[in-house]
């Protein structure tokens, strides 16, 4: 019955699941069955005996695919700088380094890079994944106790927890120290998720739930870098995933440039054939509407710690960012309809489905939840038929057992009368033994009597040996006497006459 039971349960949890988007069989299903005891321990296991520990490390991003080190690893990461022109050898302070997937890109692009984490397990996995690159230090620490005399070109914050309420808005705090840590010519770099997005009516399941930010409004992060101490600031839409991005928008300049980039979102995301016109209809509603900066999934921002600043997004209005196996397609190009297209090399193409799929969000509609409910219901029905086969199964196999329990216990009476007999004989035989053990030792006192008489009798007869030879001896000196001798003669004298 416990099997069963635990056979309903599984049948449940496969309907949560379906309900809320998870397709048996998706990167999200393998991600989700093999879910680690923590974010630390997956990534130490994730960077074991691996000799490659680049952006791109086939090896590296293979495992990742298994585990839930995704996040922590994806090569999107990158496209967050890959759409900045960043000046060579810069200063770059990474705040929240994680696992080191942003620090690994930046370090490869000669940046001379401070990566800092709070957290000493993922501080050492990210000094583990960025161990080959002397421009790299990783620091563990809050970002109050940095001390360096030189400032920083650039600090690049991914998923900051910008958390405001009616007392407390930590996001000032952080985006100021942020501010100190800048030159006077700097600039922060922000990816911030969005807590107000959702494709219309449908439901949005992530591809990976380690997101370390709460996420903030637009309106919340402007008033919050004003606060900071930021003069000017910029903002760019990013598609799916702010933390991942594989497509950012610079949404003036693409409406002004009249460039159609709405048939791209589509390709973002993984629509089920009922889900695919409400995202459609929603995302062109919101574009319709000039709400773009509104609702978008997240932002890529840069806040300028003055006033003239220089200009970091450079090219097309909307940059895309792909993966490709052919090493000529690698790189920067401008496609025919004027986006930006930024392909990364992957040397094992058999894993490229794979991770194109586990950087797209599955997006499903209120049809799809029906349909997963009406699935579920069938496999809860199924299963608790073959729970009640099993309780049918169980009561015949109690009746079985308690027969069986019968006749042991007939059996137990039998072998214990056996026993209680086989224990009187044994203290019977023990009665007898010790008879016989008082018996000889009877017997061993008359022998030792005997042997003492026998001793005594041999000393008794040596005595009279003794004697008896004593007695020869006196009886021939008596008759070598002349007295005998005298006598013998007038006895053979009287007996002739």
């Amino acid at each position: 019955m416990s099997v069963a039971y635990a056979q309903l349960q599984g049948a449940v949890e496969a309907g949560n699941r379906a309900v809320a988007g998870v397709v048996p069989g998706s990167a999200e299903a393998l991600l989700l069955s093999k879910r680690p005891h923590g974010e630390a321990q997956g990534l130490e296991a994730l960077l074991k005996d691996i000799d490659d520990l680049s952006s791109l490390s086939p090896e590296l991003l293979e495992r990742a695919l298994q585990t839930r080190a995704w996040y922590h690893v994806t090569p999107f990461r990158s496209a967050i700088i890959r759409a900045l022109d960043l000046p060579p050898q810069s200063r770059i302070l990474e705040v929240g380094c994680g696992g080191g997937a942003l620090t690994r890109y930046l370090g490869e692009r000669g940046f001379q890079v401070v990566a800092l984490e709070t957290s000493e397990e993922l501080a050492e996995c990210a000094r583990v994944r960025c161990k080959d690159l002397l421009n790299v230090e990783v620091v563990t620490g809050f970002l109050e106790s940095v001390v360096d005399d030189k400032r920083f070109d650039y600090v690049v914050c991914v998923d900051p927890v910008l958390v405001q309420n009616e007392y407390f808005d930590p996001g000032v705090q952080l985006l100021t120290l942020c501010k100190k840590m800048l030159k006077p010519t700097g600039t922060l770099i922000l990816a911030v998720g969005n807590p107000l997005f959702s494709p219309g009516g449908s439901h949005m399941e992530p591809s990976s739930d380690q997101v370390r930010g709460k996420g903030a409004s637009l309106d919340h992060l402007r008033h919050s870098l004003q606060s900071a101490g930021f003069p000017s600031f910029e903002s760019f839409l990013a598609f799916p995933h702010h933390a991942a991005p594989r497509m950012l928008v610079d949404a003036r300049a693409a409406r002004e440039g009249r460039v159609h980039w709405l048939p791209l979102v589509r390709e973002l995301y993984r629509c089920s054939e009922s889900a695919a016109p409400e995202v459609e209809a929603w995302f062109r509603s919101v574009h319709s509407e000039q709400l773009e900066h509104v609702l978008a999934p997240g932002w890529v921002v840069l806040a300028h710690a003055h006033a003239v600043h220089s200009v970091l997004w450079k090219g097309a209005a909307v940059k895309q960012f792909g993966l490709t196996t052919d090493p000529h397609a690698a790189g920067e190009r401008v496609s025919d309809r004027g986006f930006g297209i930024h392909s990364m090399q992957v040397v094992k193409h058999e894993i490229l489905p794979a991770m194109l799929e586990a950087g797209q969000p599955l997006v499903n509609s209120i049809k799809d939840y029906k349909f997963s409910l009406v699935a579920a219901d069938g496999r809860i029905a199924d299963l608790a038929e073959r729970e009640r086969f099993a309780r049918e199964e169980l009561v015949k196999s109690e009746e079985s057992f308690k027969g069986q329990l019968q006749e042991g216990k007939e059996a137990l009476r039998v072998r214990e009368a056996e026993l209680d007999l086989v224990l009187k004989q044994y203290h019977a035989v023990g009665s007898m033994c010790q008879e016989m053990r008082e018996e000889g030792r009877k017997l061993q006192g008359m022998v030792e009597d005997v042997r003492r008489r026998y001793l005594a009798s041999e000393e008794w007869g040596t005595a009279l040996a003794e004697r008896v030879a004593e007695a020869e001896e006196e009886l021939q000196e008596v008759k070598s006497s002349w007295g005998y001798r005298l006598a013998e003669s007038l006895r053979s004298f009287l007996s002739r006459r």
